[in-house]
């Protein structure tokens, strides 16, 4: 029911298009049928006493008439809109390609002075050296988010099969949140799992996936709350599974979660950053690397987001 009101909330729709409403897909389509449904009624009405086949004939054919000239509206409308579409994720791709190098070489920079000069600098520098390295950091992650929608957009995402040691890559993801967990005072709570359990899938990919549902799950906690991470076996596929106890999600923010750039109001709340690609990212990854992605909420209590992938 909330899918047919979101597809008939023409505003809405118009608005995330970047077109007028009278151009929305949803109130073409409505218009479509409603005129359907106009000259239907109206052929009814005047040929039901009209016995003459060169009637029928002409009133059929202006009814063809009308309903193509329609549809070509239509069809014009969504190929245009498909071409800005088009032109925009190649846009994103080309400006984040441009991006991507001058940010390796900053950090490339920052880790070389940090690792050979650090005895001559100053406690002040280092700290500031710290900052500008987190803020290239988050850059970077930004800019290889553009890269990933952009791939995805285009249907250019490819993904390796590689053989994946799954604790491995489970631990080396809570490391890499351990700064940010440290900063809420977020308590990591890890079940035991197979140490040579191994899945199949991209492994760079993965940590795509796995960063962006840990580090959510420690953003929308409460402060000294907890994240607790499980990883089961079922039916030839690994089950993880990471739990909160933050703001969870209102029913309003459900439909748009896994949609591009959907930022919910608890994000605002709290103030988190981001871009709102995580999650849009994460789902096609596993559902492409042949999985599935879902997640159980209650608002004020808590979200539990989990993946499937295959085991090797």
């Amino acid at each position: 029911m909330n899918r047919i009101k979101n597809d008939l909330n023409i505003k809405r729709q118009a608005k995330e298009l970047g077109v007028s409403v009278w151009q929305a897909p949803s109130f073409l389509f409505l218009m479509l049928g409603a005129i359907i449904i106009i000259i239907m009624t109206a052929v009814f009405f005047f040929a039901r006493n009209e016995t003459s086949a060169d009637y029928l004939i002409v009133i059929e054919s202006f009814v063809a008439v009308i309903i193509l000239s329609v549809g070509n509206v239509i069809i014009t409308n969504m190929e245009k809109l498909a071409q800005v579409n088009k032109m925009k994720s190649e846009f994103v791709s080309i400006v984040s390609h441009q991006l991507k190098t001058p940010l390796t070489g900053i950090g490339w920079d920052i880790e070389l002075i940090i690792s050979n000069y650090k005895d001559g600098l100053s406690e002040k520098q280092i700290e500031i050296l710290k900052k500008i390295e987190h803020s290239n950091a988050v850059m970077t992650r930004m800019v290889n988010d553009l890269l990933d929608v952009a791939r995805i957009e285009q249907g250019d995402l490819s993904l390796r099969k590689d053989k994946i040691n799954f604790k491995e890559i489970v631990q080396r993801v809570i490391e890499k949140n351990r700064e940010l967990s440290g900063h809420s005072g977020i308590e990591i709570v890890v079940s035991n799992f197979r140490s040579d359990l191994e899945v199949s899938g991209d492994e760079k990919k993965m940590e795509v996936v796995l960063d962006n549902l840990i580090s959510n799950a420690i953003k929308y906690n409460k402060e000294g709350g907890k994240v607790f991470i499980t990883v089961k076996e079922k039916n030839g596929k690994v089950i993880f599974c990471v739990k909160d106890e933050g703001i969870g999600i209102s029913d309003e923010e459900r439909n748009g979660l896994f949609e591009k750039f959907f930022r919910g109001d608890s994000a605002s709340k709290k103030s988190v950053g981001g871009t709102g690609l995580g999650l849009y990212i994460a789902k096609n990854i596993v559902e492409q690397g042949g999985g599935k992605i879902w997640y159980k909420t209650v608002e004020g209590k808590g979200s539990e987001f989990c993946f499937s992938v295959p085991v090797v």
